[in-house]
């Protein structure tokens, strides 16, 4: 891995916005969720940057509403826990694990005879990085955990104007004994710190770096059906474009994309939303049992409940009540089993529990 400087003569300028450092305290952590609204505006300039560069992108349209969560180890199950809990060796203990949609499973269409739901992706920060430890996913239903062999970093810390790292990853993914068939995935990554400035949302305007990650991915699929047991390439560009500011726990705005016949085409846009402004999380307390459920659920807290959301482990809302009570008995049983989370608001606060439903 390589840390040098781009834009020499830049770096020695001054930056009309002040400078802009991003460090670990600036990343998500286990228990903090993060109001984020997706658009279905793909035509708007992420290449345009340098130093000293004003991106207004006020005129973003919500389509989707959600909260990125990181979920604790603690509720990842005891095999997940083995793997990237505090007995694991030490490189692996992942900070948390989030859903993860970027291993190129939907390529196989149906193809394979198994249900591969629940896939995770399980980070680990430190005060000088931030790193990609492995994966977790359910395989029929079981919970299964893959290490990396070779672990990705993500971000070298502290991130600052002219920055380049580069880092790889691989994991092999094998499926045996639930199923004979086998995922490897090998990443090599450059990361550019190629912009400093200002960036207006429909939400706010910030002082950000904006950080170019361009992805290069040689994965690979081995499925075993009858006689037929062979590799399937799979290749891919993946850019990712990231807008920073300080303390806000996940980029102000965030363009991925994929390269397709030599084109950059947007897959997903996301940014901070106001959602619950300025109330902290787990400024309340809230009893919660039992826990794991079969699905009813009671909540009780001190102060009055005004809101409570169930949320997916992708973040999206999937049920909401306004009980104004301080107790309230909830029917979950219509949910498949999985990991969700209560979001319980009250005048004063609001706590985000993750709750697991057998």
């Amino acid at each position: 891995m390589k840390r040098t400087l781009l834009f020499t003569a830049l770096l020695s300028s001054i930056s009309l916005f002040g400078q802009t450092i991003i460090t670990s305290t600036d990343f998500i952590e286990a228990g903090d969720s993060v109001g984020v609204s997706t658009t279905n505006d793909f035509s708007i300039d992420y290449a345009a940057t340098a130093s000293d560069t004003v991106w207004d992108f006020s005129n973003l349209e919500d389509n989707t509403q959600l909260f990125e969560i990181a979920y604790d180890i603690s509720t990842a199950g005891t095999v997940i826990g083995f793997q990237f809990g505090q007995y694991a060796p030490p490189k692996f203990q992942a900070s948390f694990y989030q859903p993860f949609d970027g291993l190129p499973l939907d390529q196989l269409g149906g193809i394979l005879p198994i249900n591969i739901e629940s896939i995770n992706r399980l980070s680990k920060v430190e005060e000088d990085k931030v790193s990609y430890v492995g994966y977790s996913m359910k395989v029929n239903g079981q919970g299964v955990g893959f290490r990396s062999d070779t672990i990705e970093v993500a971000y070298l810390l502290p991130l600052s104007y002219g920055d380049i790292d580069t880092s790889r990853g691989y994991t092999n993914m094998d499926l045996n004994p639930i199923f004979d068939a086998q995922i490897i995935q090998y990443r090599q990554r450059i990361s550019k710190v190629d912009g400093e400035g200002q960036l207006t949302t429909p939400y706010g305007t910030y002082n950000v770096l904006r950080v170019h990650h361009s992805i290069k991915e040689t994965d690979s699929i081995r499925v075993a059906l009858g006689p037929i047991n062979q590799w399937i390439p799979i290749n891919r560009t993946i850019n990712e474009y990231e807008w920073w500011d300080k303390g806000l726990k996940r980029p102000v705005l965030k363009v991925e994309t994929e390269g397709v016949f030599g084109n950059d085409n947007p897959t997903r846009i996301t940014y901070l939303n106001n959602q619950i402004a300025n109330i902290k999380k787990n400024t309340i307390e809230v009893a919660i049992y039992p826990n794991p459920t079969s699905g009813f659920v009671t909540l009780k807290s001190i102060e009055q409940i005004e809101t409570i959301n169930v949320y997916s482990i992708d973040g999206k809302t999937i049920q909401t009540k306004s009980p104004n009570s301080k107790e309230i008995n909830l029917d979950l049983t219509h949910l498949p089993s999985g990991i969700y989370t209560l979001h319980t608001v009250t005048k004063n606060g609001q706590s985000f529990n993750p709750i697991v439903i057998k």
